[in-house]
């Protein structure tokens, strides 16, 4: 009797391993796909809050950049009356300008002829009648056609991000007028954004230039992003795609991290 206990027991022990190992691994199995869910689930919910502030962000540079355009425009109303006076009322609007919009760093009016009439800079001297000739120069031409003209990102002094906005006049002497702007006050607007523990926004330009960054040394040193393969996607795609881009995108940072990611476009640049 003895001796058939033992291959029954052995057997018994052998069923309730094997129910133990199949009951097991469907609860791991169940488990890991449940994981892999919540992880999904998780991860595209965060890349929406990262998009949705992407998305506020970007509207708020546009703001600023609407705000400075609103403050131009009033200094290209048409001014009657003799030339000299009519430039002196040009310079006192620029100035004000210059004291309104902390941004603005330089402003000019070209005739219509492309010739430069007027300069008034916090930087530098004033300059009246100069007659320096940007008639072929972009900001001249394409502002004149009647609407306004956003330069590409440049480097002044090979340091602070700048850009050119350029509108046109009307009047007796149509013309342009030019506005030089430091776009360093975008930095105020990235460096409020967090996500999370150590996620954070920045800005690049059509060349995949950093032009701000909450680390604002960065941007001085004019770090170029355009070899990260994320950064490649975003420039290349339309900006409708960017737009209604919602799915997780895992990427590696200049500095080599591991990071989810999110974009938006900057309209109407």
């Amino acid at each position: 009797m003895a001796s058939l206990r033992k291959p029954r027991g052995r057997l018994f022990r052998k069923y309730v391993l094997l129910f133990v190992t199949l009951v097991s691994g469907a609860l791991l199995t169940s488990g890991l796909v449940e994981i892999y869910f919540s992880y999904q689930e998780n991860k595209t919910a965060l890349v929406r809050v990262q998009r949705e502030k992407a998305l506020a962000a970007a509207s708020r540079i546009e703001q600023f950049i609407k705000e400075i355009e609103r403050q131009i425009s009033w200094t290209i109303q048409p001014q009657w009356g003799a030339r000299s006076a009519a430039l002196e009322q040009r310079r006192f609007d620029y100035l004000r300008l210059l004291r309104q919009s902390p941004a603005v760093t330089e402003i000019s009016q070209l005739d219509s002829s492309g010739k430069e009439q007027l300069r008034v800079s916090r930087l530098a001297m004033d300059v009246v009648g100069s007659q320096a000739d940007f008639s072929q120069d972009p900001k001249f031409l394409e502002a004149k056609s009647g609407k306004p003209y956003f330069s590409p990102v440049y480097f002044r002094k090979e340091s602070e991000p700048y850009m050119t906005i350029a509108m046109s006049r009307s009047g007796e002497d149509p013309g342009v007028t030019v506005a030089e702007v430091n776009l360093k006050f975008i930095w105020e607007v990235v460096s409020q954004i967090k996500v999370g523990k150590a996620g954070h926004a920045y800005v690049v330009d059509s060349h995949g230039r950093l032009i701000a960054h909450p680390d604002i040394s960065l941007v001085l040193q004019k770090a170029d992003l355009s070899s990260l393969p994320y950064i490649q996607a975003v420039l290349a795609g339309p900006p409708s795609l960017a737009q209604e881009r919602d799915e997780a995108t895992i990427a590696r940072t200049f500095q080599g991290k591991q990071v989810l990611t999110a974009s938006a476009p900057i309209a109407p640049l």
